[in-house]
């Protein structure tokens, strides 16, 4: 036991294997908006793979899928008419994709096709809420449903009534293995993740109960500045331990650079633990963790309790 430490944990692909949940929000919230702002483009859903979507959230700074799924749009509608090149288009917008986010998508599209892009903003008028995107709001009711939809956001759904995509995910994380854990750090164990609470709470089921919600930030429930790698959420989950030293538990770009940046402007000792399954996808994030230091990498979320004896000892 330790009780100067705390642990955070994010939730997507550490928790929760999220590949059929919100992958598939992302393809479906494209591929309608496609056929909605130009029937012409046919398949659209096929340009929108994973080893793309995996492309823009490399990059640190599309940690929220509807900004995925934006820069996606954006692409599909200004690019070439010939689908061969229109795959080659939206592939080099992936790669190109930088710390702007969806600023350097947009800045991309605009010396390619500025009136294009002025005519899907006016329509989308992205980043809004459900209220005033079209966007937002489908991606909320294909990963919701509209039971879900109607408790996050207290109003009915307008444009999908089917089964919830969210239903797709599936826990990674053993009750064996928080238990273990809660013991390392006497119970101070939380989350900060790119999700809302409600949907947190539904796909962890029983595993949520297990985790300290003072000291957790649910991010889609807080202002957008907020978002990930913005550190602010960290440190404060960490504050409300009263701890000066932490891990984090992420699989992602932007969880290296939130940690990079909470230790810069804090002066608490944080440390990222990477889950870095084995497959080529999470070798490209092993080779970006090990190159900025991350030292402590595991293939899964239930090895944690075994190194758990020698970090400890750091603190």
């Amino acid at each position: 036991m330790n009780s100067n430490a705390c642990i955070i944990f994010d939730i997507d692909g550490v928790l929760i294997d999220t590949r059929k949940s919100y992958n598939r929000t992302i393809k479906k919230t494209v591929e309608y908006l496609v056929k909605y702002m130009d029937p012409t483009i046919k398949n659209g859903r096929a340009l929108v793979s994973d080893e793309l979507i995996f492309k823009f959230r490399k990059s640190g700074m599309f940690n929220n899928d509807t900004d995925t799924s934006y820069a996606f749009v954006l692409g599909i509608l200004s690019g070439p008419s010939k689908f061969s090149d229109l795959h080659f288009f939206i592939e080099y917008i992936t790669d190109n994709a930088t710390a702007k986010g969806i600023t350097s998508v947009e800045n991309y599209i605009s010396t390619y096709s500025e009136n294009h892009l002025k005519k899907i903003r006016k329509l989308i008028n992205y980043p809004g809420d459900i209220h005033s995107s079209i966007l937002t709001r489908l991606f909320d009711e294909y990963l919701y449903g509209p039971s879900l939809f109607k408790k996050q956001h207290n109003t009915i759904p307008k444009y999908y009534f089917g089964k919830p995509l969210i239903e797709n995910d599936k826990i990674l994380m053993r009750h064996s293995t928080i238990k273990k854990i809660l013991n390392f750090f006497e119970r101070r164990v939380g989350i900060v993740s790119g999700r809302s609470r409600l949907a947190a709470e539904y796909s962890m089921k029983t595993l949520f109960k297990f985790f300290d919600n003072s000291g957790s930030i649910y991010l889609d429930d807080e202002k957008r500045e907020r978002s990930k790698p913005d550190p602010s959420a960290l440190i404060k989950c960490i504050k409300r331990f009263g701890v000066s030293n932490a891990l984090y538990v992420g699989d992602s770009t932007e969880d290296l650079f939130m940690v990079q940046r909470a230790k810069k402007v804090s002066n608490i000792n944080i440390e990222l633990i990477g889950v870095c399954a084995s497959n080529v996808r999470s070798n490209q994030v092993r080779n970006l963790f090990k190159s900025n230091g991350t030292s402590l990498i595991v293939r899964d979320v239930n090895e944690l309790p075994n190194i758990l004896n020698k970090v400890m000892t750091q603190f």
